[in-house]
């Protein structure tokens, strides 16, 4: 446990050093104006499909909070429902008109706290499906538009940069056992709900990941520095959602998630060797 949460941390101080590092270097080859603009066409884009479609997001972000709440009811956390539904077990409970009212009233307490749980989750989720959905929209034409203006200007900072060792050594398992042990995780209470978070957090990272890594890692490399760093990619996930949310920083996102990721692959962070080899 000690070991993880050390790993966690070490990520957290990865991902903040990464984006304090791509905010430095937005600032060059017209990344900053070309991302703002960007930036604004994608925002407005999503409050008319938020205006015409918002019923649509609205039973969606319903359909994820149920699936967390149905998780945690169903380890016991909020277990008024049982009661109610089972009643009083002996005869000397059902004429007790005051327990029983009790059992109600502690019921419907529950059921209330269960309501207002269900609503605080569809709101995060209302606000996160528009954050990661506008993320993915920004990202869409990024190879063409910043990437590569980003690399460019990260490679002059490692100016003699070499692919971390050891990475060809550390195979890849199978797609299929990923996908299956996905799968599983999703159908563990609580837990799926954080799964789903943290699937949406580094989805938008890990889409631009292996184009960020063209021409400086290969395919092999690629993928076992992926799973070497996905800590650092879920927290910096998390830091670009966060900025999405930040006016006037928001505007620099799209170059953010450029130059961040580019940072990410070039400094080699991995959370089975937390050492970083810097130039």
């Amino acid at each position: 446990m000690t070991k993880t949460l050390q790993t966690w941390l070490l990520a957290w101080r990865e991902a903040f050093t990464c984006v304090g590092l791509g905010l430095r270097d937005a600032r060059h080859a017209g990344l900053w104006w070309r991302s703002a603009l960007w930036c604004v066409a994608v925002v407005a884009l999503w409050l008319v499909l938020y205006s015409c479609f918002g019923r649509f997001f609205v039973e969606l972000s319903a359909m994820l909070a149920l699936l967390s709440v149905t998780g945690l009811l169903g380890l016991g956390v909020m277990d008024g429902v049982g009661t109610l539904a089972n009643g009083p077990a002996t005869v000397t409970q059902m004429g007790n008109i005051a327990g029983g009212l009790g059992s109600a009233a502690k019921a419907m307490l529950s059921i209330g706290q269960i309501a207002l749980a269900l609503l605080a989750l569809a709101a995060f989720f209302y606000v996160m499906v528009f954050v990661v959905g506008a993320i993915g929209t920004v990202r869409v034409p990024l190879r063409w538009l910043l990437l590569e203006r980003a690399k460019a200007v990260v490679a002059r900072r490692y100016a003699m940069w070499q692919a971390p060792a050891g990475l060809e050594l550390s195979a890849a398992r199978p797609a299929w056992w990923r996908r299956l042990l996905l799968l599983l995780s999703l159908l563990i209470p609580v837990w799926a709900m954080c799964v789903l978070i943290a699937y949406l957090l580094a989805w938008n990272v890990q889409m631009i990941y292996g184009a960020a890594a063209a021409e400086v890692l290969g395919a092999e490399q690629q993928v076992a520095l992926r799973r070497e760093q996905r800590p650092a990619i879920v927290a910096l996930g998390l830091l670009l959602c966060l900025l999405m949310l930040v006016p006037v920083l928001n505007l620099l996102v799209p170059a953010l998630l450029c130059t961040s990721v580019c940072h990410l692959q070039r400094r080699g962070w991995r959370a089975r060797d937390t050492s970083i080899n810097v130039e």
